[in-house]
C-alpha cells in the first residue's frame, strides 16, 4: 500500500518539514548544523521541553486509563516537538547569514510612533506589576505554565481538542522560525535598554555573539555554536506573544475557566516583551496573527488526519 501525505500523521509532517528546510538552508547557504552543549541543552529542555515531558506522565496514564488517542499524541507529540525546536534554534542562529538586511531601523521608526504605548509598557512593568521582582523571571515563568496548564487541562477535559493544541505550537514554533527571515530585526534594545537590567545583560551578550557571528561568518557558529545554541537575536515576529495568545485562545474557545488566569498572564507577557525591549511593539500583532494562523492550520491539518468513520445505516440527527 502506497501512503500519501494525508497519511502521515501531521505532527512527524511538520518536524519532517522543518529539518529538510534546515538542511537546506544549511546546503545552499554552507551554513553548521550544530547540536547544543550540556548548558544550553538544558536551557531548552527547562524552557521548552520539560512541559510537554511533564505532559508525557499523563499520557502515560491516560494510555493506561484506556484513552488511547490522546496518549498517542503525547507519544507522537513530544520527539516531534525536540526535532522541531533543533531545526529552529539552527536558524535562527543562521538569520544573518540568510538574510543580512536587518530592518530594525524602519521598526524603531514605527515605535517612535507609538512611543506613548511604548513608555504605558513601561510604566506598567514598574507601577502595575512592580510586586513582581525582576530576578523571578515571572516572565518565562508565566509563558512556561501556560504550556503545562493547557495540556494538561485540554487533556484531560477536552481530549477531543489536544491533538490540534499540540499541532498547533509546533506551527507556532516550525514557521516562526521562517518568518524570522521574511523582514528580520535584532530588538529595540539597540536603541535603548528596558527597565528590566538582568535582561539587558543578557540581551548585550546575545548581540556579542550576533556581531562575532556576522564578522567571522559560519565558522564562527561551527566553533561557538553549540555553548550558545539559544542565542540567536530575532525580534519580528515574537513567538512569546505568538505562545501566550495561542494557548488564551484555545481557552477562549474550549476552557473558559482559564481566562481570567489567562488575561492576567498574556496581558503580562505582552507588556513585558515591550518594556523589556526584546520587542518593537510591531511584534506583538504579527506573533498574534501568526499563531491565529497557525491554529487555523492546525485544525484543518488535524481534521484531515483523523481517521475514516464507518457510514451508519441511517443519518445521524444535526446537532446545534
Amino acid at each position: 500500500m502506497r501512503l500519501g501525505l494525508r497519511d502521515i500523521p501531521p505532527e512527524i509532517l511538520i518536524a519532517g518539514a522543518s529539518v529538510a528546510v534546515m538542511l537546506l538552508f544549511s546546503l545552499l547557504f554552507s551554513l553548521p548544523v550544530v547540536w547544543p552543549s550540556g548548558d544550553r541543552a538544558a536551557f531548552v529542555g527547562v524552557h521548552y521541553l520539560y512541559p510537554l515531558i511533564g505532559v508525557a506522565l499523563l499520557g502515560a496514564a491516560t494510555f493506561v486509563a484506556g484513552k488511547r488517542d490522546v496518549a498517542t499524541s503525547f507519544l507522537i507529540a513530544l520527539p516531534c516537538y525536540v526535532v522541531i525546536l533543533f531545526a529552529h534554534f539552527n536558524i535562527k542562529l543562521w538569520i544573518p547569514h540568510i538574510n543580512p538586511v536587518m530592518v530594525d531601523d524602519f521598526y524603531w521608526a514605527t515605535d517612535e510612533m507609538v512611543r506613548p504605548l511604548v513608555d504605558a509598557c513601561m510604566a506598567m512593568r514598574t507601577g502595575l506589576f512592580g510586586f513582581i521582582s525582576f530576578s523571578s523571571n515571572f516572565y518565562m515563568i508565566s509563558f512556561m505554565a501556560l504550556f503545562y496548564v493547557s495540556f494538561l487541562y485540554h487533556a484531560v477535559k477536552t481530549p477531543e481538542h489536544f491533538r490540534t493544541l499540540v499541532v498547533s505550537v509546533l506551527l507556532v514554533q516550525s514557521l516562526g522560525a521562517l518568518a524570522y527571515l521574511v523582514a528580520p530585526a535584532i530588538g529595540p534594545f539597540l536603541y535603548e535598554a528596558g527597565v528590566d537590567p538582568t535582561i539587558t545583560t543578557g540581551q548585550l551578550s546575545m548581540l556579542q555573539f550576533y556581531e562575532n557571528s556576522v564578522a567571522q561568518g559560519p565558522g564562527w557558529i561551527a566553533e561557538h555554536g553549540s555553548a550558545n545554541f539559544t542565542v540567536g537575536l530575532a525580534a519580528m515576529p515574537s513567538l512569546h506573544a505568538a505562545g501566550a495568545f495561542l494557548f488564551f485562545l484555545f481557552a477562549w474557545r474550549h476552557g473558559r475557566i482559564l481566562l481570567p488566569l489567562y488575561s492576567i498572564i498574556l496581558f503580562f507577557i505582552l507588556v513585558t516583551s515591550i518594556a523589556s525591549r526584546w520587542h518593537y511593539v510591531i511584534d506583538v500583532p504579527v506573533g498574534i496573527a501568526l499563531a491565529w494562523g497557525c491554529v487555523w492550520l492546525a485544525e484543518r491539518m488535524v481534521g484531515k488526519a483523523a481517521p475514516a468513520r464507518t457510514p451508519s445505516a441511517a443519518p445521524l440527527p444535526a446537532t446545534v
